[in-house]
């Protein structure tokens, strides 16, 4: 089947995490629900059944106005792709396709697509606008879950009493003790 011009929305993005990590969020509803709808639509919830020809049903509010996406998946291709019908037109017989492709890149890092066709007349580009802040809004969550580098330790002072001690040094608001001088004791 060929598309029609302008019936498909694309965006891309990089991510800051694997594409495993990536696919799970993808496919966890409550996951889902903190980042799919994008500012300042509302997920109200979400229902997912991940294998190929389960359902997935996105309830969503904006503006006041309620309204749900539904479909069906069709590919699951763990890490790499996975794709689901959709339909949130007023005729139910008008399906796109939303395909994400998962490729991975240097640093533990995903490029993330997200491909929707078969849309109707007019609204590639809402849909384009959506899908570009929708991955924003998931890499926005998974960089503030990102691990952060851990801090260098502090350095070990030299000689024979540091080597003694199981701490690798004084905290920084008490005085170290000279060598050989005797330690203070708190009196209670």
């Amino acid at each position: 089947m060929t598309e029609p011009p302008g019936s498909t929305a694309l965006a891309r993005r990089l991510l800051p995490a694997s594409p495993d990590v990536v696919y799970d969020e993808w496919l966890d509803p409550d996951a889902l629900a903190d980042w799919m709808c994008p500012h300042p639509a509302r997920c109200r919830g979400i229902e997912s059944d991940p294998r190929v020809g389960g359902r997935l049903r996105i309830d969503i509010e904006e503006d006041g106005a309620e309204f749900y996406i539904t479909g069906e998946y069709l590919t699951l291709d763990r890490p790499g792709r996975f794709s689901w019908s959709c339909s949130t037109w007023p005729d139910p017989n008008l399906i796109s396709v939303v395909t994400v492709l998962l490729e991975p890149r240097e640093d533990n890092q995903t490029l993330m697509t997200i491909r929707h066709t078969l849309l109707p007349p007019g609204l590639t580009d809402r849909h384009e606008r959506g899908w570009e802040a929708i991955a924003g809004q998931l890499a926005a969550k998974l960089s503030a879950a990102a691990p952060t580098a851990p801090a260098s330790p502090p350095p070990t002072p030299a000689g024979p009493r540091a080597a003694a001690t199981n701490s690798p040094a004084a905290p920084a608001s008490s005085p170290a003790t000279p060598a050989g001088a005797p330690a203070a004791h708190a009196s209670s």
